[in-house]
Formats: structure tokens, sequence, C-alpha cells
């Protein structure tokens, strides 16, 4: 479905595009002379973050990674929103999932009637970079909920939950890495000024966008070097309590093995020292202990147990 805003007051207009079909792809084509390059990678669910543009047509495409939620299925946690800027004409494709950022386009371009389509672009990536600096708030205090529940009880549900953290985490750290390229990219290809000329407000704006996105990676990578250590600490405490079980076992193992063998031979029909003796059975028991006794000694010397 394309929506067409009103133009500005800077004659700029905004057209957005939710779950692309077959006949909007043709009227991008034909009314807004799109690409079928650029128009593949716009309709790509998973396309990573890049900067394109077409010296042909003149139309700038910028394809940029949405965080969605800290937990989810699979990539779901982020998504990708292209923007195509074409001479005034700023167009936004989103799908169902990232509908909600043209709610953001609308209201920075209602706040400011007067700006050029490359501010209206970089207010949008702007609002979605520092976005992330939420989403990373909210994965360290999840982060800190597992690690408080680790120390009580530990249990499969915490193990999934600091599986399923450092899943999306890397995810996220991905899609900032991504990012922070196609911001560099974009800003060295405006730098040289030949494809695209702006003031120089506009590239002081664009660097702090660089700026916030080099801050959202080095969270990221911090958050997620916590979270492998947590996952680390908690699989060596569970190495720990494995080693201390087999331990016990192993000892219970060598010292119940005695009894069985000396009993086993005074229930043969064999002629056995003391086995027709009314007090037999405590010399069988006198026999078990004192060896039970020495094994015991013997691991505990030698700091086994």
């Amino acid at each position: 479905m394309i929506r067409v805003s009103p133009l500005t007051q800077a004659n700029n207009q905004v057209i957005a595009v939710t779950n692309m079909d077959d006949q909007d792809r043709r009227a991008l084509k034909v009314n807004y002379h799109l690409t079928d390059k650029f128009l593949a990678y716009v309709a790509d669910p998973v396309e990573r973050a890049r900067v394109e543009y077409n010296e042909f047509t003149e139309t700038w495409l910028i394809v940029y990674n949405l965080s969605l939620a800290v937990t989810g299925e699979s990539h779901k946690v982020i998504q990708p929103i292209s923007l195509v800027i074409h001479h005034n004409q700023l167009i936004v494709f989103v799908t169902d999932q990232t509908s909600f950022i043209l709610d953001e386009v609308n209201s920075l371009t209602a706040a400011d009637q007067t700006q050029g389509v490359w501010d209206a672009v970089f207010d949008l990536l702007y609002q979605v970079t520092t976005d992330y600096f939420d989403y990373i708030q909210q994965m360290g205090e999840l982060r800190a909920n597992i690690e408080e529940q680790l120390h009580h009880h530990s249990s499969s549900k915490q193990i999934f939950n600091l599986a399923d953290l450092s899943k999306n985490q890397t995810y996220f750290l991905t899609a900032a890495n991504g990012n922070l390229i196609t911001i560099s990219q974009l800003r060295l290809l405006i730098g040289q000024g030949t494809r695209l000329k702006l003031d120089q407000r506009t590239i002081a704006h664009l660097a702090e966008i660089e700026v916030e996105a080099k801050q959202v990676q080095e969270m990221l990578e911090l958050n997620s070097d916590i979270v492998d250590k947590v996952s680390n600490t908690y699989n060596n405490l569970l190495n720990i309590n494995l080693n201390n079980v087999m331990k016990v076992l192993t000892i219970y193992s060598v010292v119940l093995m005695i009894p069985p063998i000396i009993f086993g031979f005074y229930g043969m029909n064999t002629f056995l020292p003391f086995a027709d003796k009314d007090w037999g059975w405590i010399f069988t028991i006198v026999i078990t202990i004192i060896p039970s006794i020495y094994i015991i000694y013997r691991l505990k010397h030698n700091h086994f147990i």
C-alpha cells in the first residue's frame, strides 16, 4: 500500500510504502522511476544495512536496521527499513512489524515543515539509532534479573532465557555494526561532495549520528561480553557441581564394592575361616569394615575427600 503525504513548506514529500506488493512495485517503477535492483533490496526482509546510489536516476537508497524488541523469535528483534531519496521525495518502505516508524516520520515532518529532505532523513536515522539505548537498558535489566534467579535457584528456564538473551544481543550487535558501517559510508560519500552537497549543519548532524551509532556498538559489545562471562561462569559452576556429584558417587562405589566381595565369598559352599562358628557373621562384618575404613582413610589422606 502506498500513501503519499502533502507537500511540506520546503516542497518535500514523504511516500510511505507498507507491505509492497506487485501493484505497488509497478506504480513505484512508473511514478518514481525506481529500478528493479532497488526494489529487490527494499523487498528483502533480511537485507543488510547498506547505502546505494544510482547515478542515472540520481536516487539514494539507505537500508537501516530497526530495533523492535528485546526478546523475540529468531531475528525478529531486528528488522530493516528502507529509505529511498530522490531530490525532494522521501520514500519509506516498511512492513507490518516496522510500520510504527511512520508515526515517527510524520512527527518529524510535522515538527519542522521548512527542513530539507536530507534533514528529515538524518532526524529519522538519529531517532532510530538512539532508540537502541532503551533496548540496551532493557537487556541489562533482563540480564540482572536472570542472574538474580540463578543465584537463588537454577533451572532450565533460566538457562534458556540466558541463551535467548545472548542470541538476541548477537542480532542487536550485528545490526548495530551494520548501521555504523552504513553511516560511515554515507558520510564518506557526502564528504566527497561529488554526488550530494549539504550544508555544514546537516553534515554535522550526520556526524552526530555516527557518534551515537559508535556508542551503541560499544555498549552492545560490552553487554555481550558480560552475558558471555555470566554464561561461562554458570557453565563452570554446573561443571563443578557435576564433578562433585561424580566424586561422591565414585567414593560410594569404591567403599560399597568391598562388602559384596566378602559376603559373596562367605556365601559360597566352600570352606572358609570361621564360617562354621556361631560368631562367624561378626567376623565377616569386621573384615568388611576394616578395609572400608582403610580406603576412606587413604582417600582423605590423598585429599580426594
